[in-house]
């Protein structure tokens, strides 16, 4: 969307190099590096990226109040969609998974309710920072149906939500970085199993807060 030369280097999470410890001692995905220091979590790769370039199309709205609407909904995103996914996925109690997958389209219809009636994105016709982390997500939807043979109804509920998704994810910039579909549910499979070593996998456990 930014026009911004980049390469990208796929890492294996559960294969941590030295090299990619050194960019992110969290051994988090993604992670941006820039003039030879590193950018990690998500939204805050956005907010740099958009902040170093500022070239147009932003990632963040310019007027103050629908910025801050976009961090809110990000915060949402990250605190109600993302942790009940993983929930989900990794959960092997039947009744733990069914109460993860009511909780997930409840939240999940709470969002579609914010995005615009007239689309195609969620702020209208400008693809923002919550389009990008919510089709981070979206593009995994295939491992839930893979592993616990959940879809998200296709009905009134969430009418806003599949025309968001089709438009997002037919954006040139979303499929030039979009994950091989294989090669997620391939990764997920520790996560499936409860098996994965990870801070994610570790809270989902604990039932800690998540990382």
């Amino acid at each position: 969307k930014k026009n911004v030369d980049f390469e990208y280097i796929e890492t294996d999470p559960y294969n941590k190099t030295p090299e990619f410890l050194a960019v992110n001692p969290r051994g988090l995905v993604p992670a941006v590096i820039h003039k030879g220091r590193a950018i990690y979590e998500s939204s805050i790769c956005v907010e740099y990226i958009d902040e170093v370039w500022q070239n147009e199309p932003h990632l963040l709205p310019t007027e103050p109040y629908e910025r801050a609407v976009a961090r809110i909904w990000v915060d949402f995103i990250g605190k109600k969609i993302i942790p009940v996914y993983y929930r989900i996925v990794q959960k092997q109690d039947k009744e733990e998974q069914d109460q993860a997958k009511e909780e997930f389209l409840k939240n999940l219809e709470t969002l579609t309710e914010a995005i615009s009636e007239t689309g195609p994105y969620f702020f209208g016709e400008n693809f923002t920072i919550v389009d990008i982390i919510l089709a981070s997500y979206t593009l995994r939807l295939n491992v839930l149906e893979f592993y616990r043979n959940f879809e998200i109804p296709n009905d009134s509920r969430f009418a806003r939500f599949f025309k968001w998704r089709e438009a997002a994810e037919a954006r040139p910039s979303i499929k030039a970085t979009a994950p091989d579909s294989e090669k997620i549910l391939a990764r997920y499979i520790h996560y499936a199993q409860n098996t994965a070593q990870s801070e994610v996998a570790d809270a989902i456990r604990k039932g800690t807060a998540f990382p």
